[in-house]
């Protein structure tokens, strides 16, 4: 039981270099850039819904953005 216990242990510590995760260094100016997000003319995500360059409405079920994407009073600005 010593010895299978024993090889377990030495086991772990010959991998666990392998699933250390890799330290990058970034330059200042490289975290700078990736603080701050894109922008855009409208404030959106993938739950908002846009026609004609209009947002017609917001929800996250697929199912009523589909059908805000089809109301054809979204087409009539």
């Amino acid at each position: 039981m010593k010895k299978l216990l024993s090889a377990v242990v030495l086991a772990m510590l010959v991998a666990s270099p392998a699933f250390a995760k890799e330290r990058r260094a970034i330059s200042p100016q490289a975290a700078a850039a990736q603080a701050y997000a894109p922008t855009s003319p409208y404030n959106v995500d993938s739950y908002t819904v846009i026609v004609n360059g209009q947002i017609v409405g917001r929800d996250p079920d697929p199912n009523v953005r589909l059908m805000l994407m089809r109301d054809p009073r979204a087409d009539a600005s």
